[in-house]
């Protein structure tokens, strides 16, 4: 009885496999011809892919893959003569039937048989004779829908699939490098192309909050010529918010460097004046120390463009950094008088008078009172109140409202105008 109980098992088991096999085989036809319902196909396979008995073998997977493709194929047709054919899912086909055939591909390997003697075939070198059944189609199909793969990045990228077309735009620049095509692969494509399609592969990737991904893809893109002046902007706030996300200090100090960089790309093609990138690399070389070459570079920008504010203002700041608080007021002074809208400039010059005021403080705080209340009422609090209309100008502005509300509060405290203190405290 046990040895019947186990035959029974067996046959079981054997049934199974058999029509999950024939499961395969029905769904494969379902999935060709004009009348092929590729929804049904799908769900009716959708067993197959887990089934131990299946699970392994490559016509199951080719047949998954047949759906997808033939799915993107019938919708593409779809839209050609302008009926609706669903963005999202034509991308999803795309990366599925890829995804699917890539998986196949391997598994396709079979040892040929001589028919008379049923043994394996051998090559001269004694190794067993290897044929396959489903890779000729499976290359040919993931081929020939290679510029597909750029419509099916656009298409995820619109339905905020960003990780998607992240992968749809990574497929389309790998398939020509992809050696399971083997002679069947695309032409290589060119620097041009991959260097836009990276770049949007990038932001996708940034969307997808793939931080370094998004770096490489720009890499790639600024490596092979992409020249458009948003990408370094782009590529320094990915560095930026990838420091900013780091805890291990050597790994946030990459990514700063990473930072400092595309500011240095984005300054060599832009040009000294393009301030927002040159602030990078010189607060870099303030960082650093390196006072003499940041002060080349921005003498080099007003030299180009000596009516920017903003270089006069980067400037100041060095040498506030250095601590020259005299030579700093002088070029914040030019850049205020330049540019009176400007609230950096406001804000830094408001700081360098309170800078000047508190130095002089600091100084004379040992001194006996009398003393200190003379070099108080003649020297410290006239330079508050020279500090407080720079700062009251940068209070209006988003961008500086924060520290120069934090200034305006020290500087009211201690000149004890209470009315301005509670004015400040309570905004």
């Amino acid at each position: 009885m046990r040895k019947l109980s186990i035959l029974g098992l067996c046959l079981v088991a054997a049934l199974s496999a058999s029509a999950q096999k024939s499961l395969v085989k029905e769904v494969e036809g379902k999935a060709k011809g004009f009348n092929a319902n590729f929804e049904e196909a799908r769900k009716m396979l959708k067993p197959a892919l887990t089934n131990p008995e299946t699970a392994n073998d490559v016509q199951t997977w080719y047949v998954a893959g047949t759906i997808e493709y033939g799915d993107y194929d019938n919708l593409l047709g779809k839209k050609a003569v302008g009926q609706n054919a669903d963005g999202k899912t034509m991308g999803n086909d795309l990366l599925l039937g890829y995804d699917y055939f890539i998986k196949a591909l391997p598994m396709d390997s079979v040892v040929e048989v001589d028919k008379k003697t049923g043994a394996p075939k051998l090559n001269k070198d004694g190794s067993k004779k290897i044929k396959t059944k489903y890779s000729k189609d499976m290359v040919k199909k993931i081929a020939a829908h290679h510029q597909d793969y750029v419509s099916a990045g656009q298409y995820l990228w619109d339905a905020k699939d960003f990780d998607g077309a992240y992968r749809a735009w990574d497929i389309y620049l790998n398939l020509p490098s992809n050696k399971m095509l083997g002679a069947d692969a695309p032409a290589a494509l060119p620097d041009s192309v991959v260097a836009e399609i990276s770049y949007f592969q990038a932001l996708a990737a940034w969307q997808a909050e793939k931080l370094d991904a998004a770096l490489s893809a720009f890499d790639q893109a600024l490596s092979k010529g992409y020249n458009k002046s948003d990408i370094y902007e782009y590529a320094i706030s990915v560095a930026a918010q990838k420091a900013t996300a780091q805890t291990d200090s050597v790994e946030q100090a990459k990514a700063n460097s990473k930072v400092v960089y595309y500011a240095d790309l984005g300054n060599k093609a832009c040009g000294d004046t393009t301030v927002k990138y040159l602030n990078i690399i010189i607060n870099d070389k303030i960082n650093n120390r390196k006072y003499d070459e940041a002060k080349a570079l921005l003498e080099k920008a007003i030299a180009v463009s000596p009516n920017n504010a903003e270089l006069y203002d980067v400037l100041g700041i060095l040498y506030q950094s250095q601590g020259d608080l005299d030579k700093a007021q002088e070029y914040l002074t030019k850049a205020v008088s330049i540019d009176s809208t400007f609230p950096k400039g406001q804000l830094d010059m408001g700081r360098v008078i309170y800078a000047q005021g508190a130095k002089i403080d600091e100084a004379s705080s040992t001194l006996p009172n009398s003393e200190y209340a003379k070099i108080r009422k003649d020297q410290v609090d006239p330079l508050l109140h020279q500090a407080i209309p720079y700062l009251e100008n940068a209070l209006k502005n988003d961008s500086t409202e924060q520290e120069a509300r934090r200034l305006l509060r020290s500087i009211y405290y201690s000149l004890e105008d209470e009315e301005n203190l509670k004015r400040i405290e309570s905004m």
